[in-house]
Parts: structure tokens; sequence; C-alpha cells
């Protein structure tokens, strides 16, 4: 500790005598060494204990290889009023803890934009630590970014993780949250942090999630995922978010609670995304999920709506994965291509007016269990493609369209014989019909009436008055399910 303290003495030291000179900051002196014409990138530099010299001479900071956070903090903390830009140079940080808080590095400002060089600017959290994430961005703050960056959370080396210890808290790659809550003046729900990215990162090996971001206007963008995570890859909260263009890798060995989620977002996008499961490799829960944003006992707010878009997304299991759960309120899910992947709408309390449409399925089975009534909760299922892939509606209201390979119409014969009054007929369709036509093919001899009756979602019956005798009694039938089917319990 003492040795990093000294670094961070030394690199302001030499950054205020730069200032005080009217030396230019990448010209600024290091002991023992020339001053160096730079090329500056940014308003401050920090260079890591193992980049190349001229690296180092040009930097305003230099780490010294142990408890780097406090020399990356003391470089945040040097920004000007106004805000800037800290580069960390290719190399290795090491990265500890802030005592008695949840940091790691330290975002507390706001216009802030701290940038490495892609996975050569590497972050590594040190062993044995409690509750700590290697980026901590929190507060009341506006318009910070992180990108080109590679954090390693060092998931299994840490102190264990004890819920009740610090909740989610700690033990994130990057944690985003204003830890004095998300109401305004007037008591509008509104949570801080805002504008707040995060973007072209590799994070792996986290001891609960990649990033869990709670704010309004949070974005996590073209990041790849890739190791162990004890909870969500991506969890995004409160107001609005965004999780896009990012690539989980479940590599063989590897084990995820979760894949990419919202907890009570009221509007976010999950999209374009890529979930590769591979042989070996496993997500204990859902790859996908938006859980519902009022749970029983756990409304936190009254005053939004709740809507979202789940599209683009591909989702490819080799390996063992739980279900897509589609749990929402009003949500677009369209567009998305599952691959030996389940998809569940409406588990247990939410799936209300789910439009899920233009959907690739390819064995991957799609249940609808909605326990909704209300005018508002009709889930649609059209133009979906199903490929080896089956389909069970046991509770909600759906509106079928078309779905090839789903069959949602059917027609055919059926004949009635000379000494029976029935006949039943498999209409072979994914649900219960809509609607059974019928239509007599001949005479049908002594029976003077027909008509349909029990119609199930596997079959239904024809009925005549009496036993047609010779000839048969014989139909043409043509059976739908398209418009409104509900299942479940009457509301």
């Amino acid at each position: 500790m003492k040795s990093a303290q000294q670094g961070v003495v030394a690199a302001l030291t030499a950054v205020e005598a730069a200032v005080s000179t009217g030396t230019a900051a990448g010209e600024a002196p290091v002991p023992g060494k020339e001053a160096v014409a730079a090329v500056r990138t940014a308003t401050v530099v920090v260079a890591a204990a193992d980049a190349a010299d001229h690296l180092k001479r040009g930097a305003d900071f230099v780490c010294p290889s142990r408890d780097d956070h406090l020399v990356i903090n003391a470089a945040i903390a040097a920004l000007p009023e106004t805000g800037g830009r800290v580069h960390l140079t290719g190399g290795t940080y090491s990265i500890g803890a802030v005592p008695g808080t949840f940091g790691g590095v330290t975002i507390a400002r706001s216009n802030v934009l701290l940038t490495g060089e892609g996975s050569a600017t590497r972050l590594l959290l040190q062993d044995g630590l409690t509750d700590i994430n290697v980026i901590w961005i929190r507060g009341d703050l506006h318009d910070v970014s992180v990108r080109d960056l590679y954090v390693n959370g060092n998931g299994k080396k840490q102190v264990p993780w004890v819920r009740e210890r610090s909740q989610w808290n700690g033990g994130n790659g990057i944690k985003i949250i204003n830890p004095a809550g998300g109401r305004d003046s007037a008591g509008i729900y509104d949570p801080t942090p805002r504008n707040v990215r995060v973007s072209d990162c590799h994070i792996e090996n986290c001891q609960l999630m990649a990033v869990m971001a709670h704010g309004t206007a949070v974005e996590v963008l073209n990041c790849y995922f890739t190791g162990d995570f004890g909870s969500h890859v991506v969890e995004i909260l409160g107001h609005s978010g965004r999780i896009e263009g990012c690539t989980l890798r479940v590599k063989d060995g590897d084990t995820v609670g979760f894949g990419f989620s919202t907890d009570r977002s009221c509007y976010y996008h999950i999209v374009n995304n890529k979930i590769l499961v591979e042989a070996g490799g496993r997500i204990n829960g859902h790859p996908i999920n938006n859980w519902p944003p009022l749970l029983p006992g756990r409304a936190i707010t009254t005053d939004r709506e709740f809507h979202g878009i789940i599209s683009g997304n591909i989702l490819i299991n080799h390996g063992t994965t739980g279900y897509v759960r589609l749990d929402g309120y009003m949500d677009l899910v369209n567009g998305n291509i599952f691959r030996g992947v389940p998809v569940v709408i409406g588990c247990p309390n939410g799936g209300m007016g789910v439009s899920f449409e233009h959907n690739l399925l390819i064995g991957s089975s799609l249940e609808i269990r909605s326990p909704h009534r209300s005018e508002e909760s009709r889930i649609l299922i059209d133009g979906n493609q199903f490929f080896n892939s089956s389909v069970r509606h046991t509770d909600g209201v759906v509106v079928w369209g078309t779905n090839p390979g789903y069959p949602t119409e059917n027609a055919g014969t059926a004949v009635i014989a000379t000494d029976q009054t029935a006949a039943v007929v498999e209409h072979g369709l994914v649900a219960v019909p809509a609607s059974v036509q019928v239509t007599p093919a001949n005479s049908l001899g002594a029976a003077t009436k027909f008509w349909v009756d029990e119609v199930t979602g596997r079959q239904f019956v024809i009925r005549v008055d009496t036993p047609p005798g010779a000839p048969t009694a014989a139909f043409h039938w043509r059976a739908v399910t398209t418009g409104t089917q509900t299942l479940g319990a009457t509301p």
C-alpha cells in the first residue's frame, strides 16, 4: 500500500510541476528521465507498471503494479471540474479495495470517460477480497463511459459471497448504481446514474455479474463475456437501459447463473446479441429473461408503464441451459433465433400483452402460461417458424396468427359408420380450434341432423341424430385455431 501511495504522490507532483511551468502534460518531467513529447489522446494518461518506458515517460501517472486502483482513482480525481478522459495504456493493472467501500476503481463524478487499449489493458482483481467491484460507478451522476478494457473479476479467488452480508453491491466486474435511491424531489421514480455506457469491453470470471447497471439510459454495448459468473452476466435495472451487440460465450467447463436480463426495468432493449453455449458449458438459469416489473410485495413504481424489446438475438445451445423467460408487460419479442433453447411466455407473474412474432425456433419448445385475463393481457403469436419444435399453450389469452411448422388450420374428411351416431376426428392442430366447419358429403342416409361436439386441443366429435344406415354419413371438415384462445381458470 505504501509504494502505491508514493506512486500517486509522485505522479501528482509531476502533473503540478508541469502545470506550474507551462509544460504540456505529455511533457511532464519524470525523475531521472528527459522530458519527451507525446501525442495526447486524453486529459490524463495512466501507464501500467509493465508498460513500455516511452509510454511511462509520456504518462501523467505511473502505476506501481500493486493497488493500482489508487493511482487510477487519483487520475480521475485530477480531471478538471468539467470532466474529461482518463486513458489507461496497455499493461496489467492490479485492482484492490478502497477500505469501507465496494471499489475498486471508483467513478463518483459526472462527465468521465475511462478508456483503455482493448484487451491489452488488463484490470485484474486481487485475490482474497470481500465484496469488491473491479469498477464501481456510483452516485447521483451522469455522462460516464467505460470502454476498451479487459476486466477479470477473479471470482474463484475472492472471499465467498454471502447474500445477507452485501446483497449484490459487490463482486461484480462493473457496478453502476446510486446507493442513495432513485426518486426525484417530487417523489417520481427517476433513478440515477444517467447516461452511463460500458462498451467494447472483455469481461470474464466475476463472482457475481459482469455488469450490473441501475439507472436511466444505462447501456452495455458490443462487449464480450466468457468464463464463470455466479449470477447474471448483464442485468439492467431501474428506469431504462440497453444491452446490444454483446456476445456471451459459455465454453466447456464454464458455468453461468443467468445471461442477459432486466429486473423491473421500465423501458429496455435486449437486441442483436449472441449467446453461445458450447458442449460442456452451462447456464443454470435463463439465458435471457425480463423479470416482471411488479412482483407481489415488490412494487417500486406506479407512475410509469413498462415496455421492452427483445429482438435480433441469436441463442445457440450445444450444452445445458434453462429457458428464455418472457415475463414482462407489453413487450415486443421478434426476429430472434432460438436453437436448442426453450422459451416460456408468462411465468409465474407476467407475460402480459407480449407480441411474439417472426422468430425462428429450431429444436426449441415454446410454452405459453400467462395467468392474466385482463383486456391488455392477450398474447400475439404470429409469423414464427417452428422446426422440430413443440408448442404448448397451458394458460393465458392467445391470439394465433400463421406460424409455419405449427398448424393452426387443417381440413379433411370423416365418416360415421352405418350403425353409429358419432365419429371422433383428430384435427392435428396445436390448440383448441376457434371454429370447426362440417359439411355433408352425401345424403347422410337415415340421419336428419348433425353437429360438432366435445372440441378439445386434440380432437372433436361429429354427431348425428340417428345411425345413418346404408350408405354411411360422410363429411368434409375444416378446423381453425386463429382468433383468441383462452386456457386456464376463468377469471
